[in-house]
């Protein structure tokens, strides 16, 4: 195995400080100035702070060439973020994946289960708290009551993992599930069903089908079936696996209370089948004209922005060599080669983007529909 030379690790080093230096400078005396902030998120100074200080420079110059011929362009290819200064396109970069709550979504109503006995007061009052959508005021309140019964009551505990879920407290829920709740109640179709749709929101799909089986056995009547049904359905689409998610909508669609909702989830995931996927191979062949790859998958505006940018450093480079100027020439040079590895890279990720999204379109009106 050779080992880089130190002088060049430490050459290394000092580039990704100085960008680390630039940028830090930009955000400092520049950025504040502009009269504008950055459309994206992360933006594009802090996005370029992140790739120098994770990856090495080559890539990150890559990175953050493909981000700016991007900024601001093509809306409809990312996904929103709420952040304190309004919406954003929320675009990490290809090697990390943004965490889940970065991601909006619509506001969710959760509402408290009953069971078919009658409840004493505290009962009645957890859930009105629940209902109204006082979760943090439910919990403190179910804590108390368990505190005092010293034993296990599964409509109190279901209510509690309700709550945890309405608060985003999914790891904390599931803590809960697996080490207090005894192994005789996990069986029970609610609670299962919740902890399904605690494993929804982690992405953790096939867990939460694992839940939805185990709910399904213990489920005894038509009021836990049709929606144990359309969560297997939105669960079978996020997997991209329409077939199945079809099933499951069929399913749904023998419960009369719900053909219309069966009906129409069934023809979204039908027409996930008709998907027509780009490929980041030709994306990445057709960019070797600046901003082919980008048009072929549909950013129009950055396709525009990388040939615009690549053909004016191409004519600064060319007039530099020519007036004799090298020194700026060598400078150019270096931008116009990053910016256009930039847009063969960032083409190919644009076919993917591409593909994703039109998924993601389909299992967000899935989720819409479902209420969940």
């Amino acid at each position: 195995m050779s080992v880089e030379p130190t002088q060049f690790v430490n050459s290394i080093n000092k580039k990704e400080s100085a960008a680390n230096d630039y940028i830090g400078f930009y955000q400092k005396y520049i950025s504040g100035i502009r009269g504008q902030e950055c459309p994206m998120y992360p933006s594009c100074s802090n996005y370029g702070l992140k790739t120098f200080t994770e990856s090495n420079f080559v890539s990150a110059f890559v990175l953050t060439s493909d981000r700016l011929l991007r900024c601001g362009h093509d809306h409809d290819n990312y996904s929103l973020t709420l952040r304190e200064n309004g919406f954003k396109q929320l675009d990490y970069p290809a090697y990390d994946k943004a965490p889940i709550e970065l991601y909006y979504s619509r506001n969710s109503y959760h509402f408290a289960y009953s069971d078919t006995l009658s409840d004493d007061s505290s009962f009645v009052f957890i859930k009105r708290l629940i209902n109204n959508q006082y979760h943090q005021e439910a919990l403190l309140e179910i804590m108390r009551i368990e505190f005092e019964l010293k034993k296990f009551d599964l409509e109190l505990f279901v209510n509690k993992i309700i709550c945890l879920k309405a608060l985003e407290e999914y790891e904390k829920a599931l803590f809960e599930y697996e080490t207090k709740c005894p192994n005789e109640y996990k069986s029970n179709n609610e609670l299962a069903f919740q902890i399904a749709l605690i494993q929804f929101k982690l992405q953790n799909f096939d867990q939460s089908l694992i839940a939805t089986s185990v709910a399904m056995e213990s489920c005894n009547d038509t009021f836990c079936k049709p929606k144990i049904h359309m969560l297997n359905g939105l669960l079978y689409a996020n997997k991209y696996d329409w077939e199945n998610s079809m099933k499951s909508y069929q399913s749904l669609s023998a419960f009369e209370s719900h053909k219309k909702i069966a009906s129409s989830n069934f023809k979204l995931s039908e027409s996930a089948l008709q998907i027509k996927d780009k490929h980041p191979a030709i994306a990445g062949l057709f960019s070797i004209i600046p901003g082919g790859g980008y048009l072929y998958t549909g950013h129009k505006q950055t396709a525009f922005s990388a040939l615009v940018v690549n053909g004016l450093l191409a004519y600064a480079t060319y007039t530099s060599v020519k007036n004799k100027n090298y020194g700026m020439g060598i400078l150019t040079g270096v931008f116009n080669l990053s910016f256009y590895v930039g847009n063969i890279y960032g083409a190919t990720k644009s076919a993917k983007r591409f593909n994703e999204k039109q998924r993601k379109s389909i299992t967000s009106k899935l989720e819409y529909n479902s209420h969940f």
